[in-house]
């Protein structure tokens, strides 16, 4: 296979879309609580990702723990901290549901999945 069908390009491109929407989303909620920590969380899930675009069968999985353990922990968050604004848990939900939604996808679609093999395949050669 020289090139990845459509149906390939455009399940990788909602991947990014959903990915980018991640973390436009978690930046801004970090930005909000103003915990500075996060920000290399972010950039790291940022260099992951890039891995799992390439076809990385280990970025692929270190994502999806990631994504795990940020739905997790947020919602271990919203559940015992009473000081949060109204703001920050409705986004914090979302992110968690967007967390959530991400690994799923990435699981279950053939046609990502097809796009990943073909970057691997045309990585070994």
């Amino acid at each position: 296979m020289s090139q990845p069908d459509r149906s390939a390009l455009e399940a990788r491109n909602r991947l990014v879309a959903m990915f980018v929407l991640l973390c436009i989303l978690d930046t801004t909620l970090v930005m909000m609580a103003r915990d500075r920590w996060a920000i290399g969380r972010i950039l790291l899930t940022i260099v992951v990702m890039y891995f799992v675009i390439q076809g990385r069968k280990w970025a692929k999985w270190l994502l999806i723990g990631i994504c795990t353990l940020v739905a997790v922990l947020l919602m271990t968050m919203i559940l015992v901290s009473s000081k949060l604004s109204t703001v920050l848990v409705l986004g914090s939900l979302i992110l968690v549901l967007m967390s959530a939604i991400i690994p799923m996808y990435m699981v279950s679609s053939k046609d990502l999945n097809r796009y990943f093999s073909w970057k691997r395949q045309n990585y070994s050669q």
